[in-house]
């Protein structure tokens, strides 16, 4: 169960401005129309009314007293006689002051901020530009609740304006510190932290000099109903302000680390992340797990460059782990945004992010567009969802808001859920999902040379191992039907955890497999894939997914074993003979020199292009020992210092290289550039990725078509080069407004 330590602090009971209404006049009842229907929509009971009597209360035929409410009575009604019936025959008699319905009353749905009806991802009149209804239906959701205060939401950006008059009121506020007097009350290892921490500044200030955070911290929780400026997706939450970027807007992972682990432990549940890091991060890949292990949900931006993700992946949107979000942008028309990135099996779903109004710094208000302004309208969703189910876990709230979009169809194809954000649905539908075994995650064993050789499977709950083996397993590929050898339980995993074992499959192309429905938890449940309550339903029930194999190609040069002499230059080819596509390209070498900062080397492509992967580095040291040059690696040659042992970013992108044929000739061209030192080379290869959509699944209840695949290297190949690296800080960028 989720915890909130903090929860309902600094929450202020407030009246709340009842809907207007437009009561029928009840003199000719008998000749209105549709009364019927609208005592069937509950707008009033139909069972009862409500009557003030000039003296003694008495009944008429098809009623009975009922209880007396102060100077009021409630009078029931006979089912056998129509209920406005009854109502005129009061209303008309002497010894009656007055009679009425007993009317339904609701908090309204519309709040009084001035500037609402410019808010049209809540609510889209078309006017302004746009279509009509094309919102997150927010209306709906707020008929229901508006939230409680009790969820407190972690901004990681640029800091929020705390002061803001549309904020102030739902700003976090840690309970156990005494602003300003110095000291660390809490013993939290924070001095002064009042409304959260400045990471970029190491200070207990996280005040916005950007305006981004501010600005988000609006569409996500901006106060509802208040009279004032805007409102949020949810009205009443707890925003606890964490910023690490600066404000030229750029951050560092240690920074961004420190945030993430702070809001996890004063008990946020959600964070909200609306920046991105581009390369490969495993310390924040690793600290995202750690949040998911706490029960935390990490909503992020696809990002604002129009590409996608599948193939040219982003980070933190591209981590393959369940408790990411990655949020795509929409138009007024429910379009996707030109400048959003997207992705089928990366992105998880859209939700409006152009010409969005909201807070920024100095009470002052904005519009702003970008795949940052959609990640707050999911973000304050699944506050909001989780505000009205309390008890629920975070798989639980992300599937809920996942499998109650908005069917769009240029999102088919183009998102995991193929849908936009329906606040409305989230809180009013039926929860979507049960307590039956259903299969949560799936994932292929990547080898390093990218062939797979198992499937990993986990269940929502312990299995029996009798009741699950090779014969629940179908997988075919594009050599048919591929026997599964045995079914095993992993170690530790109290039988939620399965591994899947086959012969390996190294031929190139997509894969099928469908797991059961017929596995069975320690209660005889079967499978309830659909979520739909019912376990066994066949197809319905069958967990299907897909996943691609993609080999690593690696061509070893043929042409090495030469010597680097003083002020010469060595040249080393490798052809490569067959038709592969790059979609990534690494670079291995091994060289034996003293003095590496003596030398030059580059690689020429077939069609003659060329890149320089290192220019004159490491100093006096020696060396390259089996270098990997990969753009996803954390640390950069030019920072780095010799002997040369792992991963590093070349000089240039290697990604110069994307989409050509690597059929042909290519050379390593070394130039040795001093005198006095020598060396050997003795061996180089290129490592291909070739083209070919990777599957995913970071959630298979919301979406059974897809499962992770590696990148340009497995992440277990990463793993090993990354630890023999030199860590650097990398930055992140916030998704800047366009």
């Amino acid at each position: 169960m989720p915890q909130y330590p903090h929860a309902g602090h600094g929450y202020r009971p407030r009246l709340e401005v009842l809907e207007e209404r437009c009561l029928p006049d009840v003199s000719g009842l008998t000749s209105l129309p549709g009364l019927s229907q609208l005592a069937s929509e509950r707008d009033f009971r139909d069972d009862r009314i409500l009557v003030r009597f000039r003296e003694e209360p008495f009944a008429l035929p098809g009623s009975s007293l009922g209880e007396r409410i102060g100077s009021v009575y409630e009078v029931r009604l006979n089912a056998s006689v129509p209920w406005f019936r009854i109502l005129a025959m009061y209303q008309t008699h002497p010894g009656v002051e007055f009679a009425q319905p007993d009317y339904r009353i609701a908090v309204s749905s519309r709040p009084n901020d001035p500037s609402f009806g410019a808010q049209w991802a809540l609510q889209n009149t078309g006017q302004g530009g746009g279509r009509a209804g094309t919102d997150i239906n927010a209306l709906a959701a707020w008929n229901v609740t508006t939230g409680t205060g009790r969820v407190i939401v972690a901004v990681i950006d640029s800091g929020v304006d705390y002061t803001h008059r549309d904020l102030a009121a739902n700003m976090w506020r840690n309970p156990g510190e005494i602003p300003g007097n110095g000291i660390d009350d809490d013993g939290n290892g924070f001095v002064d932290d009042v409304y959260g921490y400045d990471f970029a500044n190491d200070d207990a200030d996280p005040m916005d000099d950007n305006g981004h955070g501010t600005h988000v911290a609006g569409i996500l929780g901006a106060v509802g109903n208040n009279g004032r400026g805007v409102a949020g997706v949810i009205w009443n939450v707890q925003i606890l302000a964490l910023k690490f970027l600066r404000a030229d807007g750029t951050g560092y992972t240690s920074d961004a680390l420190r945030a993430l682990n702070y809001a996890v432990a004063h008990g946020a549940v959600i964070s909200n992340n609306s920046w991105s890091g581009g390369t490969f991060d495993l310390a924040l890949l690793n600290a995202i797990r750690d949040a998911r292990d706490a029960g935390h949900i990490f909503v992020t931006a696809a990002g604002n460059r129009g590409r996608n993700l599948d193939f040219d992946p982003s980070y933190p949107a591209s981590y393959d782990v369940d408790n990411i979000v990655t949020v795509a942008a929409l138009d007024r028309n429910n379009r996707l945004a030109s400048f959003s990135n997207f992705g089928r099996y990366t992105v998880d779903l859209a939700a409006p992010g152009v010409n969005i109004l909201s807070t920024t710094p100095r009470n002052t208000y904005s519009d702003y567009s970008g795949t940052s302004m959609a990640v707050p309208h999911v973000a304050g969703a699944m506050a909001l969802v989780w505000d009205l189910h309390p008890d629920w876990t975070y798989r639980q709230v992300i599937a809920q808001v996942l499998n109650t979009v908005t069917p769009v169809n240029n999102l088919l194809n183009r998102t995991v859920t193929g849908g936009s954000l329906n606040l409305g649905a989230a809180v009013t539908s039926a929860a979507r999902f049960s307590d039956l075994p259903r299969i949560i995650e799936a994932e292929p064993v990547v080898n390093s040379d990218g062939s797979v050789s198992a499937l990993r499977l986990a269940f929502s709950k312990p299995i029996v191992t009798g009741s699950f083996g090779p014969e629940d397993v179908t997988l075919t590929g594009p050599a048919g039907t591929v026997p599964v050898r045995e079914v095993v339980a992993l170690e530790g995993s109290d039988q939620s955890r399965f591994e899947v074992r086959f012969a390996t499959l190294d031929i190139a192309g997509t894969y099928r497999v469908a797991v059961g429905p017929d596995i069975r938890d320690y209660d005889g449940n079967q499978l309830d894939q659909n979520g739909d309550g019912v376990g066994g339903d066949g197809s319905s029930d069958t967990f299907v997914g897909t996943f691609s194999v993609r080999p690593l190609y690696q061509y070893v040069s043929a042409d090495a074993g030469k010597p680097i002499a003083d002020f010469t230059t060595t040249v080393s080819i490798l052809d490569v003979d067959r038709d592969v596509i790059i979609r990534d390209l690494d670079v291995r070498i091994h060289i034996s020199h003293s003095y590496v900062g003596d030398l030059r080397i580059r690689l020429v492509a077939p069609d003659g292009r060329r890149i320089p992967l290192v220019k004159r580095r490491g100093g006096s040291g020696d060396d390259f020992l089996e270098t990997v040059f990969d753009d996803q690696a954390a640390a950069s040659i030019a920072g780095a210092s010799a002997p040369f042992a792992g991963a590093f970013r070349p000089e240039r992108p290697l990604a110069t290289f994307n989409g050509l044929n690597a059929r042909g000739r290519w050379q390593l061209v070394i130039d040795d550039l001093a005198h006095g030192d020598s060396g050997w080379l003795h061996s180089w290869s290129l490592i291909v990725s070739p083209v070919g959509p990777a599957g995913r699944n970071r959630r298979q209840q919301a979406a059974p078509q897809g499962f992770k695949v590696s990148a340009s290297l497995t992440e277990a190949a990463a793993l090993l080069f990354l630890e023999a690296a030199k860590w650097n800080l990398a930055r992140h960028l916030l998704d800047s407004p366009r």
